[in-house]
Formats: C-alpha cells, sequence, structure tokens
C-alpha cells in the first residue's frame, strides 16, 4: 500500500465511512466522517472518554488503555480512540454516541426588553429614469432617493453590488428595496419587501453554540438552536484549542473551519424552523470568549496562552460573511463583540450588558461557571472581573463518572435514610452524572460525613450510616463511592465516583472561589458586602444553590434570596448588540470601565485556593 492510498473506517450503527491516510488515529478518522467522539483531553488518552469497540480485529492496548479500560471493556476488544491508528480496515462500534438532539442546553434569556433603532432599516424607492436632457449617473440617483442630503452622506456600496447596480436598476423597472446599515449598502431586493428584516445572535461557548433568529423590527425571537462545539474533539479547555491551533500544522485553519461550518448548520436550521430565506438577514454578532473569538476569525490565539497573556484584539470587530465563509448576504456584517482581556472575552462583555451589571447600585457578583469561568463584581461605580481556569470538571470532563448534560445524565442527586434517589436527563436509565448531579452528590458526601473537611473518603467502618457503608468501596483506583449499583444502570457497570473525581471537583470550586476572594480583595470587601449573586451558564443556571454554597463553591455567606440564575446571559447580550447602536456604544465603554484581574500575579492567590480545597 502507498502512503497515498486510503483505508476505509466505516462506523456502527451509523454506517459511516470516513477513507484515511494509514496512521491517522480512529479519533480523528471519526471527525472526518463527522462523528464527534467525547475528547476531553484533547487525544492525549489520559480522558478515558472516546470509548469505541473494535469489531473486526485484535490491537494491541495502549498504555494509557491499560490504566483506562475495565478488564471486561478490555474482554470486549473496547479501546480508545485516540489510542488507535489505522493500519488496515476496520470496523467498529460506537456505544454511546454523542448525538446533539440529545443535549440538554439553556436557551432562557434574562433580558425581556430591548432597544431597537433604525440603524438597520429596509427602503423602497421608485427611481425616476435617466433621460438625456438630465444624465445623472444610476449610483447618484440612488443617493438622492434614499437621504435628504445626498452629498453630506458617508454612503457605501461593495463592489460586487456596484457592479451589478446599473442591471438590477433596469431589470427590476426601478422598484427597488434597499437594505441599509449605517449607510452601507447591504443588499438589493426587486419590488417592496420592507416587512422583512431579520438578523443573527450567537453565543460562541467553549462547549455549545447556541444562536438566535430575531426579528429586528420588534426584537422576537424567531427560532432558537444550539450544537455541541466541535472543536471539543481537540480538547475541552481553550488552552487545547491554542495547543492545537499553534502545534498542528493547520490547525488554526482546522478549527476555524469547524465553528463556521456548525455555525452555518444552525443558521440552516434556524431559517427552516421560522420559514425565513438567509437572504433576508442582514447583521449577526457574536459574543464568545476572547480565545474563541479569536479562532472564529482565525487570528492566532498563541500568545494569550503565554505570560503576559496578550491577545490580537480587544476592540470590537465587523467583518463580512463572506470573508468568514458564512452562508449569508456576502456583504452582510458580522459583529464580534470586545474582549476585556485574554481571558475574560466578549461573552462577559455581553453578561455585563445584558445584566446591566455596569448600571447597579448595589455590589452585585456575577458569575459565569464553565470550563473557563469568568467572575465579575462590583456595582456602577467600579467594576473587576478575572478569569478562574475551573476546567471542565462542572461539565463532566475529567471525572470518570462524568458525562455532559444529555439523556441518561443523572443531574440531581439526594440521599436519606432509605437510600440514594437520583433523577435523569429524559428519565433514562442513568448512564453517568453531569455537572449538576456532581455538585448533588458532593454535598451529600459532606452532609452525611462520607468525605471530611478534606475532600478524603473515610473508611467505610468510621461512617455513621449503615444503609450507606457497604457503598464505600476499595479498588485498584483506590476507594470510591457507588452512587448507582450496577442493577439500575444503563451499562454493565456501577456509577463510581472516586477519590480523583473529588480532588478534580475540589480544584474547580477552589479555583472559583478563590476567583470571588481575590475581586473581594481588590475591592476591600467582604462576603457580606455583596447584596446580589447572578449566576449565568448553562452549567450554573441547573445548579441547586444550596449545595453550591455547602461545597463552597458559592461565598457561604451570602443568603440564598440573593442568589439568582440569569440564563443564557451571553446570547441575550450578543442580542442587545444586535438590535442597538446605543448597546454596541455601552459596551465599547464597559470594556474600558470594568478592570481585570490577573490572578497569576497576586501574591494571594495561592493562599486563597488552598483554604478554598477545604470544605
Amino acid at each position: 500500500m502507498t502512503d497515498t492510498e486510503k483505508i476505509a473506517v466505516v462506523f456502527k450503527p451509523s454506517e459511516a465511512i470516513a477513507s484515511v491516510k494509514k496512521g491517522l488515529s480512529l479519533l480523528d478518522a471519526a471527525e472526518q466522517a463527522g462523528i464527534m467522539l467525547p475528547a476531553v483531553c484533547g487525544g492525549k488518552g489520559k480522558c478515558g472518554k472516546c470509548k469505541v469497540r473494535i469489531l473486526n480485529s485484535k490491537v494491541p492496548f495502549s498504555h494509557h488503555e491499560e490504566i483506562s479500560l475495565t478488564d471486561k471493556e478490555k474482554a470486549e476488544n473496547m479501546h480508545l480512540a485516540c489510542q488507535v491508528y489505522v493500519e488496515e480496515g476496520i470496523e467498529l462500534e460506537i456505544p454511546d454516541a454523542i448525538n446533539d438532539e440529545h443535549v440538554k442546553f439553556l436557551t432562557e434569556e434574562i433580558v425581556n426588553e430591548f432597544e431597537i433603532d433604525d440603524h438597520l432599516k429596509k427602503v423602497y424607492v421608485e427611481i425616476e429614469p435617466a433621460d438625456i436632457s438630465n444624465p445623472i449617473d444610476d449610483l447618484t440617483q440612488l443617493k438622492s432617493q434614499l437621504f435628504d442630503d445626498p452629498e453630506n452622506v458617508s454612503f457605501s456600496i461593495s463592489l460586487f453590488m456596484l457592479q451589478n447596480l446599473s442591471t438590477f436598476l433596469r431589470k427590476n423597472n426601478y422598484k427597488i428595496t434597499f437594505v441599509l446599515s449605517n449607510n452601507r449598502l447591504i443588499n438589493l431586493e426587486p419590488g417592496n419587501t420592507t416587512e422583512r428584516i431579520y438578523g443573527l445572535a450567537f453565543d460562541l461557548g467553549t462547549t455549545t453554540i447556541a444562536g438566535t433568529l430575531v426579528d429586528m423590527k420588534t426584537g422576537k425571537n424567531l427560532a432558537i438552536s444550539s450544537r455541541t462545539n466541535p472543536q471539543s474533539i481537540h480538547g475541552a479547555d481553550v488552552i487545547s484549542r491554542v495547543n492545537y491551533s499553534s502545534n498542528e500544522p493547520g490547525g488554526l485553519s482546522k478549527l476555524q473551519k469547524m465553528v463556521v461550518e456548525k455555525i452555518n448548520e444552525i443558521i440552516e436550521e434556524l431559517t427552516e424552523k421560522a420559514n425565513v430565506s438567509f437572504r433576508e438577514i442582514y447583521e449577526m454578532t457574536l459574543a464568545g470568549n476572547t480565545i474563541m473569538n479569536h479562532i472564529f476569525l482565525g487570528a492566532n490565539p498563541q500568545y494569550i496562552g503565554e505570560s503576559p497573556y496578550i491577545p490580537t484584539f480587544l476592540e470590537p470587530q465587523t467583518f463580512t460573511a463572506e470573508e468568514l465563509g458564512l452562508t449569508l448576504l456576502p456583504n452582510m456584517p458580522v459583529m464580534i463583540l470586545p474582549n476585556i482581556s485574554g481571558y475574560v472575552g466578549g461573552d462577559i462583555s455581553a453578561f455585563i450588558l445584558a445584566a446591566k451589571l455596569h448600571k447597579a447600585d448595589k455590589i452585585t457578583l456575577g458569575i459565569d461557571i464553565g470550563t473557563n469561568g469568568e467572575i465579575v463584581l462590583g456595582s456602577k461605580n467600579e467594576l473587576v472581573c478575572c478569569s478562574s481556569a475551573a476546567g471542565p470538571a462542572f461539565e463532566g470532563g475529567h471525572i470518570s463518572c462524568g458525562m455532559r448534560a444529555m439523556t441518561g445524565a443523572i443531574d440531581k442527586i439526594i440521599f436519606d435514610e432509605n437510600g440514594i434517589f437520583y433523577n435523569t436527563i429524559g428519565n433514562a436509565e442513568p448512564k453517568g452524572i453531569c455537572g449538576t448531579g456532581l455538585i448533588d452528590l458532593l454535598a451529600e458526601l459532606i452532609k452525611y460525613e462520607i468525605i471530611d473537611s478534606s475532600g478524603k473518603f473515610k473508611k467505610a467502618v468510621e461512617c455513621k450510616g449503615e444503609w450507606y457503608q457497604d457503598r464505600i468501596i476499595e479498588n485498584d483506583s483506590g476507594t470510591g463511592f457507588i452512587a448507582v449499583p450496577v442493577s439500575d444502570s444503563a451499562g454493565d457497570e456501577a456509577i463510581i465516583i472516586t477519590q480523583k473525581d473529588i480532588r478534580e471537583l475540589q480544584l474547580a470550586k477552589a479555583a472559583m472561589s478563590a476567583g470571588i476572594k481575590i475581586l473581594l480583595n481588590e475591592m476591600q470587601l467582604t462576603e457580606e458586602h455583596i447584596e446580589e449573586v447572578l449566576i449565568a451558564g448553562a452549567f450554573g443556571s441547573y445548579i441547586n444553590k444550596y449545595n453550591a454554597k455547602l461545597i463552597g463553591l458559592i461565598p457561604d455567606n451570602i443568603p440564598v434570596d440573593r442568589i439568582n440564575f440569569v440564563g443564557n446571559a451571553a446570547s441575550s447580550g450578543a442580542k442587545k448588540y444586535l438590535l442597538s447602536e446605543n448597546a454596541r456604544q455601552e459596551v465599547r465603554e464597559i470594556i474600558h470601565f470594568t478592570k481585570y484581574i490577573e490572578l497569576s500575579k497576586r501574591e494571594d492567590f495561592q493562599k486563597e485556593f488552598t483554604e478554598a480545597m477545604f470544605f
């Protein structure tokens, strides 16, 4: 076989086929086939999430597979897709392939009223054709119809539209609707189409991409659609994406293409749902963290990952759909909300705008809990913010029993003397535990003194409750706790939280808690000064407030009635930015008003982080 010959990799049960070069990993082959396997560690063999069953051949197990796979899994020829490289034709089965339709996405908004101005408008005109006695050129004639004082208006038109203007006018008997955005010509349409004018607002998250189709005249949402960010195959966190874009040949272009294709897929679904043509969409806004914004634009994010963490840009950016490869009107503006720092991006600018943190009379703590947790504190007098590397634990990553919030995931857990009770998404048999369930489980382990203040499991004989003593186990992986016995789980194994899992959750919650403490120290405030807590993000909006306080994720001294969930604040802010020029000016002011605190430079960070590790 020559290097140019391709080998077929067949994926069951979908029957998808990838034709790949010899030596490519099954993880990359799956990507080529349009199948996204979970790969929290970025394909390094450490997370053990990309399990597949090889059907037609025996493959030696790698060192990472020997650690991650059970004896039963190895006997069933299960492998980690990132650890198997294609040498010959191969068939494999994906037992629990991720399907976006079964993932629980957050789409609720916190903003009910939106300012709508006329920066984007449609103007219908019936132009009087020029004649030999008054030979006015078409562009001048057009401007005279559109503007009262055309000589003093800064009007712009794309080369393509200029090239076709004369033909278009005559073909349509000079009866035309012009679409204008801040005096830039976006489109020409035959006849009177002024009733239909739409825009798009996107939240580009590290884990999830959410798009909203908006009626620009009323501010009404016409359709909402969400998908898993396909870049997750190259790592759950932003640093993994930066490393991939910098170290993999063509890595940045590949990541950009993946997210653009997924956004185009969402746009197609939105237009189908609302019976709207893509030609009737005239503006788009996008709010993402700084690294996601860079990758979307194809701007090198490498130096954000290196001290002193300098991004290519912070200010808002605008490019055309054609430049970005979006299946929209070529000349349509795509506006990127501005970043505050290398690690606090446009999604937090949007959060601040949507929640009006910059206008708040009372001291407010804003938290966006995710892979890269961002925290904002202050009021209309002063805002400070930071980024805390919580990691993917709260989204099920790096947790042996963890999974995304999808069908079969346990999202609520409670203990009592009669046993353990839980709820699963979709009321399906439990497959694992998602972030909210992990918080509940951790809180219950603390309440029942199954783990001590350091997070260490107690021995079964040391525990007070006889009903759960037999759930504490010792095996080759150390101590663990059986949350769901094998008889009740969807798979062939019990759902167990291990000592290592507890440590991962401790690290995540300590990072968030320490970030909050640093911001309080910066403003010379205490927890008692916080008058309101606003929690944003998919994970944050479903957590149990009491349990979040109990484990130390939210300061314990804050009463629960001060804690409010604000839904998908980034989407709400992106929508405000879409509908109003005033909102755009507000965001420009927000990024200069909000002071960024770099935690790694703080002498008090390590002390606060260490103290926050305890329960």
